[in-house]
């Protein structure tokens, strides 16, 4: 154990869309940057599929997953866009912008791609929150001590 472990978030599925071309991926690195306008950011490695989607795309979404949706987090997490579409196996609806939203949220917010940063082996994609929906008032699913957290 480190002590980087020890920083806890929200489990959550960023998801976007370029073209019809959906993809998501489980992120625990996600954080708010700005209050106004409310962005936030995610890091996604620069091997990563969705940082290929990513680099194309206006829009992403965050999902924040509910405690009870493990099987998705760990399948969208361990499988790869550029071999499985993800979301044949999990129920979703989409934004009037297309993003995909899985059913298994406690909350959702879709954002406006404003910016990348370079950071290591990893982007970050710095988002202007365009929409946010709150589902379920229940906690999310935890990501700490480098797992999955109940």
């Amino acid at each position: 154990m480190d002590a980087l472990g020890k920083l806890y978030s929200s489990t959550t599925i960023v998801t976007m869309n370029v073209d019809g071309q959906m993809n998501g991926i489980s992120v625990a690195w996600i954080t708010r940057v700005s209050a106004d306008p409310p962005m936030l950011t995610v890091s996604i490695g620069k091997t990563r599929y969705s940082y290929e989607l990513l680099k194309k795309a206006k829009y992403f979404g965050v999902c924040i997953m509910k405690k009870t949706a493990r099987k998705a987090v760990e399948y969208f997490g361990t499988k790869s866009g550029r071999d499985v579409n993800k979301f044949d196996k999990f129920e979703y609806a989409l934004t009037e912008k297309g993003t995909p939203v899985l059913s298994d949220s406690v909350a959702f917010i879709e954002c406006r791609i404003d910016s990348t940063a370079d950071a290591g082996d990893h982007t970050l994609f710095i988002g202007e929150v365009v929409d946010q929906k709150l589902y379920d008032n229940e906690r999310p699913m935890l990501y700490g001590e480098h797992g999955i957290l109940q």
